[in-house]
């Protein structure tokens, strides 16, 4: 199995596409604050808009994809500044929401979906990195990627048999495909990615991938790389936020959590063989430190967001008690 494989077969992201957009005139898109674990694109398909995030301003144009590894608030506006901004229809064509503005000025039309990576989504992502924005000209090496857009675009719109099963087959895709040209690029965003695209530390990151059970010491991981233990650790400062040890830790706990909630054959002392831990007991402590809940309480709830960090986001509160009410 190839690199990347081996990576989403670990994570095994859940990927759809939900809104598609045709905006003219003046208009606003606001996007905001997702769950943790949740990540937002938008592939903008034509013309050119304005992105806000973070109190900065981007201009995107049409071939650009924009991704918010953790869910940051966003808005996308038009490049029109006169006139009083255009109320959106919406109509739910059962596979995707279809948006649309009718104004004057130049059209754009923007995909837009989630890529779910659940608890993984800290490991696999910087905190620094609140934007990934793919330039159109950085997807050179991926003509696949064109003809993806276009079978999505035609499957969500279509109403042709089988185009709800198509569609989230070519989502998987879309980001293996996204992945791919994120590896490829000279500085790849700060994470697991970037820790894979250094070919002086790779050997180690994907032995640790394969068999997470092994145990895998400072030691074991550097002679993987014929590199001393200080040499090791300071190439992988430089790529990754978190020590060898803690990255290792984060990577057994999301291996944990995937398998607590889809393998249910496997019994908890199972699941902690296979993350490399030699006790339950120590197990249940790691787990409960990391997720801030019990291996067996995170088996009961299922692949919750609430575990994405030790503590419920503002959102996520917020979206809690409405529910309630």
């Amino acid at each position: 199995m190839d690199n990347l494989s081996r990576l989403l077969s670990l994570l095994a992201p859940t990927c759809s596409v939900n809104l598609h957009c045709r905006f003219t005139g003046r208009w606003d898109a606001d996007h905001p604050q997702q769950a943790a674990g949740i990540v937002p694109w938008h592939v903008i398909l034509r013309g050119e808009t304005r992105l806000i995030v973070g109190g900065k301003t981007f201009d995107v144009r049409a071939g650009d994809i924009i991704l918010f590894p953790h869910g940051s608030p966003h808005l996308l506006q038009s490049l029109v500044d006169w006139g009083q901004v255009v109320p959106a229809q919406v109509n739910n064509n059962g596979i995707v929401t279809e948006v649309w503005t009718e104004g004057l000025g130049p059209a754009v039309e923007v995909l837009c979906g989630e890529f779910h990576f659940g608890p993984g989504y800290r490991w696999m992502f910087a905190d620094e990195t609140t934007l990934i924005h793919l330039h159109a000209d950085e997807q050179h090496d991926v003509p696949e990627l064109e003809t993806l857009l276009g079978m999505l675009v035609r499957e969500s719109l279509g109403g042709l048999p089988g185009s709800t099963s198509i569609v989230k087959g070519l989502a998987d895709t879309l980001l293996a495909l996204i992945l791919r040209i994120l590896l490829s690029l000279h500085e790849p965003p700060a994470g697991v990615l970037r820790l894979l695209s250094d070919t002086r530390l790779a050997p180690a990151i994907l032995a640790v991938i394969a068999d997470p059970a092994s145990p895998w010491t400072m030691e074991s991981m550097a002679k993987r790389c014929f590199l001393s233990r200080a040499t090791f650790a300071r190439h992988f400062s430089y790529s990754y936020h978190q020590t060898p040890q803690v990255w290792l830790n984060q990577l057994r706990m999301v291996l944990a959590a995937r398998l607590l909630s889809e393998e249910k054959n496997l019994t908890t002392e199972r699941v902690a063989e296979q993350c490399g831990f030699l006790s339950l007991s120590s197990f249940s402590k790691a787990f409960k430190k990391t997720w801030g809940i019990t291996p067996a309480l995170h088996r009961k709830r299922g692949y919750s967001t609430t575990i994405a960090g030790n503590e419920p986001t503002e959102v996520d509160k917020i979206n809690g008690q409405q529910a309630e009410n």
